[in-house]
């Protein structure tokens, strides 16, 4: 059962992703604490930590839950960026180069794949997902904290865009160093 649980808890993030949206819908306000799908995303939030960790402390690693991972970190992260959009907490242009950074480097890591060669999560891979996880986090809190006419949520969401693209660009050019 214990190697399951990483996998699981992968699930449960692809799972929390569509309910997470919904419980944004229903409520459809542009201000105000989410409280509901905000205890929720902070729980999926965590299954993204201990998936990883508890996969390599009971040495349970797989392709699949390397597999789930990463897709259950890109559904979580469109879904609620849409609704966030959607409910307009955050502009529909952090939203598409977002989603389209997500999908780019998808593709690369899949024809990378094709061809053998593995791309590794970068740190700023690792530090774009954390600040997507705390973006998600702070716009559905909705602080109203502005530092120069941005929210906190807004600089938050500004640094996980701009780290999104550091990495993006670190996965493509380690891409390119491995093809010539």
């Amino acid at each position: 059962m214990k190697k399951y649980i990483p996998d699981l808890l992968a699930l449960f993030r692809i799972f929390s992703a569509p309910v997470i949206l919904y419980l944004l819908l229903l409520d459809g306000t542009d201000e105000g604490l989410m409280l509901v799908p905000a205890i929720i995303a902070f729980i999926a939030a965590w299954t993204d930590f201990f998936d990883g960790r508890l996969a390599r402390k009971w040495d349970v690693s797989s392709k699949m839950g390397a597999f789930l991972d990463t897709i259950a970190d890109k559904i979580f992260i469109t879904f609620i960026f849409v609704g966030f959009t959607y409910i307009e907490r955050v502009s529909v242009w952090i939203t598409v180069f977002l989603i389209a950074r997500e999908f780019i480097i998808t593709g690369l890591r899949g024809l990378a794949g094709n061809e053998g060669i593995s791309i590794p999560p970068s740190k700023f891979g690792k530090a774009k997902a954390s600040l997507q996880f705390w973006a998600v986090g702070f716009v559905m809190v909705d602080f109203q904290l502005t530092i120069l006419s941005f929210t906190i949520a807004d600089l938050i969401v500004l640094h996980a865009l701009i780290f999104s693209y550091i990495s993006g660009y670190q996965y493509i050019s380690g891409y390119l160093k491995q093809t010539r």
